[in-house]
């Protein structure tokens, strides 16, 4: 008997695996739906994932493979894999058990338990907050550089490393040594502003010497130089401001210089910026005309025009002007950047948010380093709607460590 039953389903059995086939797929495309649900994938979890991907770009081939499957975006293409792999495993009876997983996946729930660190007593926190102190030298480097008891080989290490990156905040932490009653401490602090200040010094001068040699010549070859320069000079007397090198009584007379260079810069770069961009306006409307035209002649015909007539020539030009515009926009996008700046650090708020949208619109690219400052001047004027739209709109923001926190918070506000 078992076999004519066998005998009497053989010509149905690809029917059957067909059909089968079809009732897998459809039930689970509505499954991964209802399972995704649990899953976060928006634009910020996208960009956190392509992150995760670059930084172990130098791992093997299976690692990044199975790293991958495990990422947010690609929930929806495992969710669906593994419930169509589940139902084509175990026919029709699949069906039911791939109804239950799905919605045991979407339901399940977790205890949450927390940790017994005894580290704060949160009942003395409705009398007021405890006192909070490092007591193993740990974190603070200011506290190091001023401790009385800590080792002279602890100050000594944290000193060369802080020497090798020269920041505010790392320049902030050796102008502490400077008080040291320590001789070789206080020494190697001075020692460590001293090289830094004449690094700079030695740029300013080099660079000086470049643009008065220029000045001197009215060529488009030392024009560019000249330009040139007067953007490295801008930028080098906004650093030994910035990183507080320079003495309190020479601030304004830097900041000075540095207004001054950087119009100079502006005057030869963003006239030609400006030019190049109507360049190449008229010949993407020669681009056309030539094209329109081959389109008319015969092989002939199209053999007697001039080279510099073709299509190909056109689309040549365009291609260098777009490298020679590329180069002049982010050239002024640095310089409107570095002015709104000192713009910023002299209180003058308007100004300062003119040249940073001014830069944000020169900036051929993603122009999310700009959006800070703008955040920033917006806040400082008041405007705290338009601070929480930019961030809120800017999820690359949160990519950045230093920002992250902020960005929270404003999300949350």
């Amino acid at each position: 008997m078992m076999g004519n039953f066998t005998t009497t389903i053989e010509p149905y059995l690809p029917l059957l695996y067909v059909l089968h086939i079809i009732i897998s797929i459809v039930l689970s495309v509505f499954l991964t739906k209802y399972i995704q649900k649990r899953f976060i994938n928006d634009e910020v979890v996208k960009m956190k994932d392509l992150l995760r991907l670059e930084q172990i770009e130098d791992r093997s081939l299976i690692f990044r493979l199975f790293f991958k499957i495990s990422l947010h975006k690609n929930n929806t293409k495992v969710s669906f894999l593994f419930l169509f792999l589940f139902n084509i495993a175990i026919p029709v009876l699949g069906y039911p058990l791939c109804i239950w997983t799905a919605w045991y996946l979407y339901n399940v729930t977790y205890d949450k338990t927390v940790a017994k660190t005894n580290i704060l007593n949160l009942d003395e926190f409705g009398i007021s907050f405890l006192k909070i102190e490092r007591i193993f030298g740990e974190g603070s480097l200011i506290d190091l550089m001023t401790s009385k008891y800590a080792p002279k080989s602890k100050k000594l290490k944290a000193l060369s490393a802080l020497a090798t990156r020269v920041s505010p905040e790392n320049l902030r932490v050796v102008r502490e040594t400077l008080t040291s009653k320590d001789d070789e401490i206080r020494m190697f602090g001075y020692a460590i502003l001293n090289k830094a200040e004449k690094a700079l010094s030695m740029k300013i001068n080099t660079n000086l010497e470049i643009f008065h040699e220029e000045n001197n010549k009215e060529t488009d070859i030392n024009f560019a130089r000249k330009a040139a320069s007067a953007q490295e000079l801008a930028t080098l007397y906004w650093e030994m401001v910035y990183t507080e090198l320079s003495h309190e009584s020479l601030k304004k007379s830097f900041l000075d210089e540095v207004s001054r260079y950087v119009q100079i810069a502006k005057d030869y770069y963003v006239p030609r910026s400006h030019v190049l961009q109507k360049k190449l306006e008229i010949i993407k409307v020669n681009l056309e005309k030539s094209e329109l035209l081959v389109k008319k002649l015969n092989k002939r015909e199209i053999k007697e025009i001039k080279t510099d007539e073709t299509p190909q020539y056109y689309k040549n030009r365009i291609k260098e002007i777009e490298i020679d515009l590329l180069s002049y926009n982010n050239r002024a996008t640095k310089l409107f950047l570095l002015m709104g700046r000192v713009y910023l650090s002299n209180d003058e708020y308007e100004n300062a948010s003119t040249e940073f949208t001014v830069a944000q619109e020169l900036y051929q690219g993603e122009a999310s380093f700009i959006l800070p400052y703008i955040a920033e001047i917006q806040f400082l004027m008041g405007n705290y709607s338009v601070v929480n739209s930019i961030i809120n709109e800017s999820p690359e923001l949160g990519l950045n460590a230093r920002l992250f926190p902020i960005v929270e918070q404003w999300k949350i506000s």
